[in-house]
């Protein structure tokens, strides 16, 4: 392997329901919340974690590639993924199955926690950051929620289907209309791996979008979307050599949807 550059995706994710990504805390107050959102320690402003994302993404794929139990065969070269012991293997069985055990090993790491899988397979290709709130996203919980307050706290009831007995919750969620700002990088070590892995991210991209993010997602949490997506390339020689500066990709669109359904009209080469 060797390295030839970084793919960076950035863009705004947009929350169309309220988000629940859960924090910790050391006990709950009375009259307080049962279950806060996770804030950064500094501003006390809620974020989306890049592990919380980076996993959504990766299961959705899991999904819908049939890595998710009882396919076990499937399992077993998502498992094995590029093993140089078991590439025999993948040749003589389907290499379909293969493919995409190499595409999700590849974008998200190895399954398996075997040392030899993870010494042979590489490194992760994507990186995800931390997502933090845009400036308009502030300046609105500043004019509708007033100052120091960047969360709605939302009032529910378990129901005992026995008993019928209510027990009251609050729950903290990120409101609707928030947005936050992500950045994503996508390594580069085989000429033309990337554009493929990159197809494939987009994928789950549009598959998160008809699902939920965070917490709570069959109740109506945790719907968002993806926007203002902009692509740019950073070559090894945007590292070290002065006054080299990343090419642009021009997209066919600004959304998942949009790019992945004109995924061959990317100019990759500008």
């Amino acid at each position: 392997m060797e390295f030839k550059g970084k793919y960076v995706l950035k863009g705004k994710i947009k929350c169309l329901t309220g988000l629940h990504i859960g924090g910790t805390t050391e006990g709950v107050e009375i009259g307080g919340v049962d279950k806060p959102v996770i804030k950064d320690p500094l501003t006390e402003e809620p974020y989306i974690p890049g592990s919380s994302l980076k996993g959504k993404l990766r299961s959705l794929l899991e999904w819908i590639f049939g890595f998710i139990k009882p396919h076990e065969k499937h399992r077993e070269a998502y498992l094995a993924y590029d093993c140089r012991e078991l590439r025999e293997e993948r040749e003589k069985s389907d290499t379909s199955e293969w493919d995409k055990a190499y595409t999700l090993g590849g974008l998200f790491g190895p399954a398996s926690d075997d040392s030899k899988v993870r010494k042979t397979a590489g490194p992760t290709r994507l990186t995800i950051r931390d997502s933090f709130p845009t400036q308009g996203t502030k300046e609105m919980w500043q004019q509708w929620l007033g100052d120091g307050i960047h969360t709605e706290i939302k009032a529910e009831n378990i129901i005992n289907r026995v008993t019928s007995e209510a027990t009251p919750r609050s729950i903290e969620r990120v409101p609707k209309g928030s947005e936050f700002e992500f950045t994503m990088f996508l390594d580069e070590y085989k000429d033309g791996e990337s554009k493929e892995l990159f197809k494939h991210l987009l994928l789950a991209m549009c598959l998160l979008e008809n699902s939920s993010l965070g917490g709570s997602g069959s109740r109506g949490y945790g719907e968002v979307c993806f926007e203002d997506l902009k692509l740019e390339w950073r070559c090894v020689e945007n590292y070290y050599k002065k006054g080299e500066k990343p090419k642009p990709i021009t997209l066919p669109g600004a959304t998942p949807r949009e790019i992945f359904e004109k995924f061959d009209q990317i100019k990759w080469e500008q």
